[in-house]
């Protein structure tokens, strides 16, 4: 049948060539070293609009998934500091989870204009039972112009829509450059004084915050018992906490405190094991409405309970916490549509069970 797990690896085969047994030895000593990595084939993707007559490019366009790797590593040394003492072996599956982060690849040189980021990264921390302690969603729309064309923009977002959403908590900022009237009173992101944006350097035009249990899209837990005899039993869930989103390439990774294999009484999703680190990872494709809760249970040698945390996780998604969405992206100077690539995106800087 289908490998799930094609999709998270690389594409370097044996001697270079593509694709291949997965399982094979042309990956490397680590088959997972490349877990999270793009594969090999694109995503098949929406069709990518260009400006055609009055079309909008990218606003309202494809919504482009980016890959795990490219999201985290954007950021340097995103998840610092997770590494501890066992160096590597936190990041047995090349998921980003230790510092520091790999060198994003290098982006395509922009096909359009304007480039458009809409994100939110999350850092959410749950105690061993699944109770958030501390949730934390930071948002921000990212502004570049790639051409003159793209420097001279307005770009209108769904304040409206936003505003009555995100009440009590939500704290809401323009950057300073940015005409705030313009905004409060319109909805519309623009430069003061009718300055254009510059050539070929991001700005963060809008930043969003809030704090708060209901802002973590999903809850792990983790109850290793000690059954004697040197086994521990371990029981694992997770749940749906935010009815709306939709969370792809789930990778919940934890340590098993041996080298043994974990031998696995029940499951929901898959798993993979790596002997060298003693790191386990169990995968979801999808969790959403469809698929809002799956446990796994498994026994291993050991006689601790505390061997199995920190559990940490790694996804992808678009579901952002606040409805934000970039309407028309229009030039100050003649009120054309401005084309452009945009990209939606959740990133969990941190996301774990401690």
């Amino acid at each position: 049948g289908m490998d799930p797990f094609a999709n998270v690896f690389g594409q370097q085969g044996m001697g270079g060539q593509q694709g291949g047994d997965m399982y094979g030895g042309g990956q490397s000593d680590n088959p997972y070293a490349n877990l999270g990595k793009p594969a090999a084939e694109p995503e098949p993707e929406g069709p990518r609009v260009v400006a055609k007559g009055m079309k909008l490019g990218g606003v309202g366009g494809t919504k482009k998934k980016d890959s795990l790797m490219a999201a985290m590593a954007a950021e340097d040394g995103l998840l610092g500091g997770l590494g501890g003492s066992s160096g590597n072996a936190a990041d047995a599956f090349g998921l980003g989870l230790a510092a520091p982060a790999a060198a994003p690849a290098v982006p395509a040189a922009p096909t359009a204009p304007a480039t458009i980021v809409v994100e939110e990264k999350l850092a959410v921390q749950m105690t061993r039972e699944g109770t958030i302690e501390s949730s934390e969603v930071k948002g921000t729309i990212t502004y570049t112009a790639n051409t003159e064309a793209g420097t001279m923009a307005n770009v209108a977002v769904n304040k409206n829509v936003y505003s009555a959403k995100c009440g009590n908590g939500w704290s809401f900022a323009t950057h300073p450059k940015v005409d705030k009237k313009e905004y409060e009173q319109k909805g519309v992101l623009c430069l003061k004084g009718g300055k254009g944006f510059p050539l070929n350097r991001p700005v963060g035009i809008l930043r969003w915050n809030y704090s708060g249990e209901d802002s973590a899209p999903f809850t792990v837990n983790c109850w290793p018992e000690d059954e004697g005899s040197g086994t521990i039993n371990v029981n694992m869930e997770f749940e749906l906490q935010r009815t709306d989103a939709v969370i792809t390439d789930v990778n919940i990774v934890f340590p098993l405190g041996t080298t043994d294999p974990p031998v696995i009484e029940s499951i929901d999703g898959q798993y993979k094991h790596d002997a060298n680190s003693g790191m386990m990872c169990w995968h979801h494709d999808v969790i959403d409405q469809n698929n809002s809760t799956g446990s796994l249970e498994f026994s291993i040698a050991g006689h601790s309970v505390d061997s199995f945390f920190p559990v940490q996780i790694a996804f992808t998604s678009q579901s952002l916490m606040c409805p934000m969405e970039v309407t028309s992206l229009v030039s100050t100077a003649n009120g054309s549509p401005i084309p452009n690539n945009m990209t939606v995106r959740v990133v969990p800087e941190t996301y774990q069970c401690v």
